[in-house]
């Protein structure tokens, strides 16, 4: 079946399978570029992803050495000029709004997964990249430093970043919450660097459940006192489990009051004490600091995507550009999370697979076959998790 086609052509003709010439219809994006479509764009920037090319020069230069791409597709000429203009120019909403297409259809091979409780552990963070002043000066945040932000809400349990949006590096943690796009089926985790009264009061309001950590110079009142003798496991044990309430200022003349859990739990490796908060009273105080400690699962991803993917340096130096190439890659990685699951093989991880494919990409052998190792039989279907040996780093305490 593949006798004719490579790795590559299988590849990227995924995209088309995923609806991308429908969206890049829907959004005209080929009116004003006759001569170098969107789908022509985003096969290369996939390819330059997958090789790991570092300028639109070795770009230009890889891809007109192999007439393989004509099979692929990619049928017009593709010179740095071309590339460079398409990604400075051709809005990069095209290619955020691919991503979604594709994450929706990822989310329905996995079958949208649930925690223990029924809801979706949503892990919310931001990864900062930063720029070069005197080239990105449209990113600049403080007076010698130029960057951006990559907001990110994390499934942990389809092990897909489900929402992402990007701004200036200056836009503060704590105001972006607001914009996570949360519901009652989530459990929100994340860090004390978004710290936000008025935000836990509009969570618990619409009854969004979350888990954070207390910032130390926090006033509360405590209501009510939890025992906690026994309470432990050969993770954490816990110290104190309380009520408490909160002072929140609505608006300037409105004041109002939220009332929330605050749980000490104490590291039985490390011996350190983490002070946790949270609007989830139904739930065992041991369970409240295990998805806190899941937390760290975003930050692996992180690492592994700025790892193996070209999203620290950049083509082009626009905002359109690079948030053209940001949106490119990670829907190379969501083409890898699709590969796993519909071969249902999970022992292919993301960083082997970049390793890897950069060899195998002009083969003609089957994609699949070679994603699974020619396995015969996949082995049962689970969702991979980012882990700290494939990484090598420890969470923190």
């Amino acid at each position: 079946m593949y006798h004719c086609t490579t790795i590559l052509t299988q590849l990227l003709h995924l995209t088309d399978q995923l609806g991308f010439k429908k969206i890049s219809a829907e959004e005209q994006a080929d009116k004003r570029y006759r001569h170098f479509s969107a789908r022509t764009q985003l096969f290369t920037m996939v390819f330059a992803q997958l090789t790991k090319q570092n300028s639109l020069r070795s770009i230009e230069h890889a891809i007109s050495s192999d007439n393989d791409l004509y099979h692929a597709g990619i049928t017009a000429k593709i010179t740095r000029t071309n590339l460079a203009h398409a990604n400075e120019y051709r809005p990069s909403i095209i290619f955020e709004k691919f991503y979604f297409h594709v994450l929706k259809y990822y989310t329905k091979l996995v079958n949208k997964p649930v925690n223990i409780f029924g809801k979706h552990t949503k892990h919310i963070d931001a990864t900062t990249i930063s720029l070069n002043i005197k080239q990105y000066k449209w990113a600049k945040f403080r007076s010698t430093k130029s960057g951006i932000k990559i907001h990110t809400r994390f499934d942990y349990e389809a092990n897909c970043a489900d929402y992402l949006f990007i701004t200036n590096a200056k836009e503060h943690e704590n105001n972006t919450l607001k914009n996570m796009h949360l519901t009652k089926q989530d459990i929100a985790v994340f860090d004390r660097g978004y710290f936000n009264k008025k935000q836990f009061y509009e969570f618990t309001k619409s009854e969004i459940s979350f888990v954070t950590r207390l910032k130390s110079n926090v006033i509360y009142t405590v209501v009510d006192r939890y025992a906690v003798s026994g309470h432990e496991n050969d993770t954490y044990k816990i110290i104190s489990d309380e009520k408490i309430t909160l002072n929140v200022s609505i608006s300037k003349k409105k004041e109002s009051v939220v009332t929330l859990r605050k749980i000490i739990s104490k590291d039985l490796q490390s011996k350190k004490k983490i002070v946790l908060l949270t609007n989830l009273f139904e739930i065992d105080s041991l369970e409240v600091a295990e998805l806190y400690k899941k937390r760290w699962t975003i930050e692996l991803f992180f690492k592994m995507i700025k790892q193996n993917l070209k999203i620290k340096k950049f083509y082009g130096h626009s905002e359109n550009a690079v948030k053209t190439q940001i949106w490119i890659a990670v829907i190379t990685h969501m083409l890898f999370l699709i590969l796993q699951a519909e071969t249902n093989y999970r022992q292919r991880s993301f960083s082997y697979f970049c390793s890897e494919i950069s060899v195998v990409l002009f083969l003609h052998r089957s994609l699949k076959k070679w994603f699974c190792g020619d396995h015969e039989k996949p082995v049962p279907k689970l969702i991979h998790h980012p882990n700290t040996s494939e990484l090598s780093q420890k969470p923190p305490s």
